[in-house]
């Protein structure tokens, strides 16, 4: 009870005119936590001061930031990430009322479509090709090339309803269907190169050679899933002085850390100051990646 009349009193001095005394209270606000939001929110749909009004929205806004910020730690310190849980959390920079219900829906409704096409009776090839003929074929998912620096290309609420991205998103979005389906299809990264793998290193070895590399074939995203095979791939990375042999797969991590980048360099080209710098605040808690 202390705790809400201590609010409430702030509440009244949130529009004095002193700005000294706006910022002891806007900074006693943001002390209290992201468990404020609630009443803020509502003293925020009830205002009919227009000074009082803009000011309740930068603090919600700062604390809606804070608790971004800090579900990010928790999610990059938790020892099982999940990816999608990730690009959810990044995703909310540009659409914070997210529902993850939602999104998890849509996914398992591709999911879906896809494991009542495939059974255990399929060669790793026509598993791919399955897959490939629902991403793309049912669902007409794509590169949204005409604004590939789009942001919303980056935000998974946006690829799942627009069915338009760029190189990461597609990549990552076809990975989390990949493992839902319990196939061994992971994203890597060959210095600057993305290209998924097919992680089959047993039976890789008797088609190509005890030498062979540990993917069966590889899947380029930026040609509709197109399948390629291993010296293919070697000739196309070395023209950018790589090898396959540097091929690392992709943390959960790195994945959102691509994205999270690829967002920033959106907002920055479109001179949105305030997206870029949030932006920013959340890749500090990535450094490590």
């Amino acid at each position: 009870m202390e705790e809400i009349v201590k609010i409430d009193t702030l509440l009244t001095l949130i529009d004095d005119h002193d700005e000294e005394v706006y910022l002891a209270v806007r900074d006693k606000l943001l002390e209290t936590g992201s468990d404020v939001l609630p009443v803020l929110e509502h003293a925020l749909d009830s205002s009919v001061n227009l000074l009082q009004h803009d000011r309740l929205e930068l603090i919600i806004d700062q604390l809606k930031l804070i608790k971004l910020v800090d579900k990010t730690a928790h999610w990059v310190n938790s020892e099982n990430k999940a990816l999608l849980d990730g690009w959810i959390l990044i995703s909310t920079i540009h659409h914070s009322t997210i529902v993850h219900d939602k999104i998890e829906l849509l996914i398992r409704r591709i999911v879906r479509d896809i494991w009542l096409e495939i059974n255990d009776s399929l060669t790793s090839l026509e598993k791919v090709s399955v897959i490939n003929h629902v991403f793309y074929e049912l669902y007409h998912f794509e590169l949204n090339t005409p604004d590939i620096y789009a942001p919303e290309n980056c935000l998974i609420n946006n690829l799942l309803v627009s069915r338009k991205g760029n190189l990461i998103s597609l990549t990552a979005l076809y990975s989390i269907i990949a493992q839902r389906l319990n196939l061994p299809i992971f994203p890597l990264g060959i210095g600057r190169y993305l290209i998924l793998g097919y992680y089959e290193p047993r039976l890789s070895r008797e088609i190509y050679g005890e030498k062979a590399e540990p993917f069966l074939f590889y899947i380029n995203m930026e040609h509709k899933g197109a399948l390629i095979g291993a010296k293919e791939l070697e000739y196309v990375v070395h023209e950018n002085r790589e090898s396959i042999a540097n091929a690392k797969v992709l943390s959960e991590g790195t994945m959102i850390k691509k994205l999270l980048l690829f967002l920033k360099y959106c907002y920055k080209s479109r001179g949105d100051e305030d997206k870029t710098n949030r932006t920013n605040k959340v890749l500090e808690k990535l450094r490590k990646y």
